[in-house]
C-alpha cells in the first residue's frame, strides 16, 4: 500500500495537545471498559490499558503499577480463548494484542537500544489520545510479528505490489484507518505538530517493513519538509515542544539520512544546522556518541560525493586547495569524536557499566567510524588502488560488525526485522564494494546477509546481492588477466569462492586469524582495469542516467520497471595518462 500525504504547512495557533473531545468515543471502542485494571489506575479513576507487567499510563508517569489477584504475564496472554468473544470484543482483543506485542517487542527493536524511551513511552503516550497512532502503531506490530520482505531488488516494483489484504488484512484496515484520519485531520487543519511528525515516522515505518522503498522515501521527503517549515516557529514556541523536536524527531530522520543519501534529490541537508559547532570533544553517553557520528554519517558521504563528482567531471585525479578546508574540519570532528569515544568507553569500562548491548552497540559506532575514516581519506583522489592501503580498517570493521548484533539481538537469538537506527549494513556494504581482499570482502558479505533484514529505508539481501555481483565482476575479469599475465596466482580467487563458515564469523576468530592477511597482494589480485568504481540503480521509467539512451538497454529486452545496475571502470587510454569513465549497465534480477 503506498501512502502520499499532503502535509499543509501549520498554523502553531491551532496546535493542542489536549485529548481531542470527537475522539473518546473511538478510544471507548478500542479499549472498552474492564475491571481487570490495574490498582493504581483504579485508584486515580483513570482508564487503564492494563498491559502487562505494568501499563502503559503509569510507565509513562513513573507511578508504580500493581494488578491485584493476576500473576505478572505478558499481556498478550491476558485472554485465552479468543475465540469464544463475540466477533466485535475479537477484533478489540486482536487490537490489543497487536499493542501488547509492540510494546513488548517491537519498541525496543526499531529504533535500538539507544531509542527505546521515544519507542515505548513518548508513541505509546501519543495513541493514548490520537486514534491514528495507534492503529499506526498496531500496524507496525503486526507487520513486525510476521514480516514479508519484497522480492524486487532496490525499490518496490509497480507491477508486484504486496499484498497487505491477502497476507494481513488485520494491518491493512488499520493501516488505512490511520492514513485516512490524519488525512482528514489535515484537510481540518486541527493535527497537532508532533502527531504529524510521529505518524510520519510511523508511515515510513510501514512502508519500508514492507519493502517499499519509494513510499518510504516519499514520506521521508515530506517530514523533512514539515520539519523544515516549523522549526524556526518551534524555537520561539514552548520549550518543551522544541526539545522533543530538537532532540528526538529530528534526529530520527538525520539517520534516516544516512540511508536517504543514496538517492538523489534526498532532503537530507534541510535538517543540517551549525553542525560544525556540534561538540565532538565530550560524550556523557553511548547516545550522546551515536548522535555526533550520526551527523559525521551525512556529512562526510556528501562531501565525498561532491568531490567523486568534481574529479570525474573536471577529468583530473586530485581535487583542488578550496577542497582542502572542509577536509580538514570534518577530519578534525572525526578524530575528536574517536577521542571522545575512547574516553567515554574507558570511564564506563572502568565502572563496570558496560551492558552485552552496550558493547554491541559501541562496536557499532566503532564500525562508522572506521568507514568514514576510510571515505576521508580516500576522497580526494579517484584511484582506485588507494583503498588497499586501508585493509586493516576493513578488517576492523567486519571484526567490530560480528560484534554488534549483541546490541539488537532479539530474545530468542534473532535478529529484529527491521530498524530505524544505524547499523551494520553501511559499514559493511562500504566494505563489499571497496575493500578487494577477498576473505575480508565475502566476511563482510556474510555478515551482511545476517543483519536485520531491512535498515532504514532497503533491504539488507538486496544490498548483499549487488555487493556479490560487483565482487563476481571484478574477479571474474581479473582471472581472465591473470590468466594470461600472472599463472601463479590463478588458484587464490578460485580457493575463496565458498562462502565463510559461520564459525569464522565470531568476533574472537578475527583477531588472530593469520589468514586474514592477503597472502598476495590485492593490486595483482584485482588490477585497477578491472575495478569498479560508483555505482547507480535506475529503471527507465524514472529517466536514463547522463550519457545512457533507451538503445543502450534495448538489447534487454525489459520492461520500463527494470531495474538495471550501471558500473563505472577508469579507462586510462592507450598512453596510461589521460583517464576517463566508461559505464556498463546490466539488469538487476533477483
Amino acid at each position: 500500500m503506498r501512502v502520499e500525504i499532503c502535509w499543509r504547512k501549520p498554523n502553531l495557533e491551532c496546535y493542542n495537545m489536549s485529548v481531542p473531545s470527537n475522539h473518546s468515543t473511538r478510544r471507548l471502542g478500542v479499549l472498552p471498559r474492564s475491571r481487570l485494571g490495574c490498582k493504581t489506575c483504579k485508584i486515580r479513576r483513570v482508564k487503564c490499558g492494563e498491559e502487562k507487567p505494568s501499563c502503559v499510563r503509569c510507565t509513562s508517569t513513573g507511578r508504580k503499577c500493581d494488578f491485584e489477584g493476576i500473576q505478572p504475564s505478558s499481556t498478550i496472554s491476558l485472554i485465552v480463548n479468543p475465540l469464544s468473544l463475540s466477533a466485535n470484543t475479537n477484533t478489540v482483543w486482536r487490537e490489543r494484542r497487536a499493542f501488547a506485542y509492540y510494546f513488548e517487542c517491537a519498541a525496543s527493536s526499531i529504533g535500538g537500544g539507544l531509542d527505546v524511551d521515544f519507542w515505548r513511552t513518548t508513541v505509546p503516550q501519543v495513541c493514548r489520545y490520537e486514534p491514528a497512532v495507534w492503529d499506526a502503531i498496531i500496524t507496525i506490530s503486526a507487520l513486525f510479528e510476521c514480516p514479508q520482505q519484497s522480492s524486487g531488488p532496490m525499490l518496490q516494483r509497480r507491477d508486484n505490489p504486496i499484498s497487505l489484504a491477502k497476507n494481513n488484512p488485520d494491518a491493512l484496515g488499520w493501516y488505512s484507518r490511520s492514513v485516512s484520519a490524519v488525512r482528514q485531520r489535515i484537510e481540518q487543519g486541527s493535527i497537532d505538530l508532533f502527531v504529524g511528525l510521529i505518524s510520519c515516522v510511523l508511515f515510513i515505518c510501514i512502508e519500508a517493513i514492507q519493502g517499499n522503498a519509494d513510499g518510504a522515501l516519499q514520506l521521508y521527503r515530506q517530514g523533512v519538509q514539515l520539519i523544515t517549515a516549523l522549526r524556526s516557529q518551534i524555537a520561539s514556541s514552548a520549550t518543551s515542544k522544541a526539545s522533543l523536536l530538537e532532540d528526538t524527531i529530528i534526529p530520527v530522520f538525520i539517520r534516516l539520512g544516512t540511508f536517504a543519501l543514496a538517492v538523489r534529490g534526498a532532503p537530507v541537508t534541510a535538517l543540517l544546522q551549525d553542525t560544525e559547532h556540534f561538540s565532538t570533544e565530550r560524550f556523557d553517553s553511548l547516545k550522546s556518541a551515536r548522535e555526533a557520528i550520526g551527523l559525521l554519517a551525512v556529512e562526510i558521504p556528501l562531501f565525498e560525493a561532491t568531490c567523486t563528482k568534481h574529479l570525474h567531471e573536471a577529468h583530473v585525479y586530485h581535487l583542488p586547495g578550496e577542497f582542502n578546508t572542509i577536509l580538514s574540519s570534518l577530519a578534525t570532528r572525526l578524530r575528536n569524536w574517536h577521542t571522545a569515544f575512547d574516553k567515554l568507553m574507558t570511564s564506563l569500562r572502568a565502572k563496570d557499566l558496560l551492558s552485552p548491548q552496550e558493547i554491541g552497540i559501541s562496536a557499532l559506532l566503532l564500525s562508522c567510524h572506521e568507514m568514514l575514516h576510510v571515505m576521508l581519506e580516500t576522497c580526494t583522489s579517484s584511484s582506485l588502488m588507494q583503498f588497499d592501503a586501508y585493509l586493516p580498517n576493513f578488517r576492523n570493521i567486519v571484526e567490530q560488525s560480528a560484534i554488534a548484533p549483541k546490541a539488537s539481538v532479539r530474545s530468542d537469538g534473532t535478529q529484529p526485522p527491521f530498524t530505524f537506527d544505524i547499523n551494520i549494513g553501511l559499514p559493511l556494504w562500504f566494505t563489499s564494494l571497496r575493500c578487494r581482499e577477498p576473505r575480508i570482502r565475502r566476511a563482510a558479505l556474510a555478515l551482511l546477509r545476517q543483519a536485520p533484514s531491512v535498515q532504514g529505508f532497503y533491504q539488507c539481501h538486496i544490498w548483499a546481492a549487488v555487493g556479490q555481483i560487483i565482487m563476481e565482476l571484478e574477479e571474474s575479469q581479473a582471472m581472465e588477466m591473470n590468466a594470461a599475465h600472472h599463472p601463479p596466482h590463478l588458484g587464490v580467487l578460485e580457493s575463496t569462492k565458498e562462502p565463510i563458515p559461520s564459525s569464522e564469523l565470531a568476533a574472537s576468530s578475527y583477531c588472530a586469524r593469520a589468514d586474514m592477511e592477503p597472502r598476495i597482494p590485492t593490486a595483482l589480485l584485482i588490477p585497477e582495469e578491472v575495478r569498479i568504481g560508483p555505482i547507480s540503480a535506475f529503471r527507465p521509467i524514472d529517466g536514463f542516467p547522463p550519457g545512457i539512451t533507451e538503445a543502450d538497454i534495448a538489447k534487454w529486452n525489459r520492461g520500463p520497471d527494470q531495474f538495471f545496475l550501471g558500473v563505472s571502470r577508469i579507462d586510462r587510454g592507450l598512453t596510461g595518462d589521460a583517464s576517463r569513465m566508461v559505464y556498463q549497465y546490466v539488469p538487476l534480477d533477483f
